[in-house]
């Protein structure tokens, strides 16, 4: 990605709206970000990024093609994973590990790239299916390869970008507050915000066991 280029980023969960706030610090023209949580996709909306909601028949392509009038971006992120679900009518209710890859081989234009930070598991005992289990996906690789797209897979390197993402977020370069929607909760209060965020909460939990972050406010 370069300056003046469009992102799709598949998943607005923490990894997602994060992808999509340093992809506007890279100089991304256009960020869209597609998700079927609606909170989610608000909190987005306000942090000036365009959206696609997964729960509309409209295709991802044709979404993409209603905001920049081509059904292509430059690059693409899969910040979902294995429990990736389909898109459109009922389709989004129902899980679909291999959907994101195939929507991102479909909208990433030819000769551009796609990273995959969303987890992908070698086996998966709760799978939709035998394949599914085991960690094995149906992905049209036929068109990815003609498409000559350059992917990146793993865990990102997050050590190596602390530093200068401290400091653009310390000189206002960055504001994570809208987009990550931060709500400060004590130890107790925990275990209700791991099951919200398992639920799609759009908020993103602080635990603050000793309450220095309150008593600083």
């Amino acid at each position: 990605m370069t300056t003046g280029s469009t992102v799709y980023i598949a998943g607005a969960g923490p990894v997602g709206r994060c992808a999509a706030e340093s992809a506007k610090l890279l100089g991304a023209s256009c960020v869209i970000v597609g998700d079927m949580n609606k909170e989610r996709l608000e909190l987005v909306k306000q942090a000036g990024m365009e959206t696609v909601d997964l729960t509309l028949d409209a295709s991802v392509a044709e979404q993409i093609e209603q905001i920049l009038g081509v059904p292509e971006v430059d690059a693409g992120v899969d910040a979902v994973g294995y429990e990736a679900h389909g898109h459109g009518d009922e389709d989004y209710k129902k899980e679909n590990p291999n959907a994101v890859i195939n929507d991102l081989f479909d909208v990433v234009r030819a000769s551009g790239g796609i990273g995959i930070p969303g987890i992908y598991t070698p086996s998966d005992p709760g799978g939709r299916d035998e394949n599914a289990k085991h960690g094995k996906l149906t992905v049209d690789w036929g068109k990815g390869w003609l498409k000559s797209l350059h992917i990146q897979t793993g865990m990102a390197p997050i050590g190596r970008y602390n530093y200068q993402i401290m400091q653009a977020i310390l000189w206002g370069r960055i504001s994570m507050k809208t987009i990550m929607n931060p709500q400060v909760i004590s130890l107790d209060e925990a275990p209700q915000a791991y099951k919200d965020f398992s639920d799609g909460s759009s908020k993103k939990f602080i635990i603050d066991p000793h309450g220095m972050i309150k008593n600083r406010s």
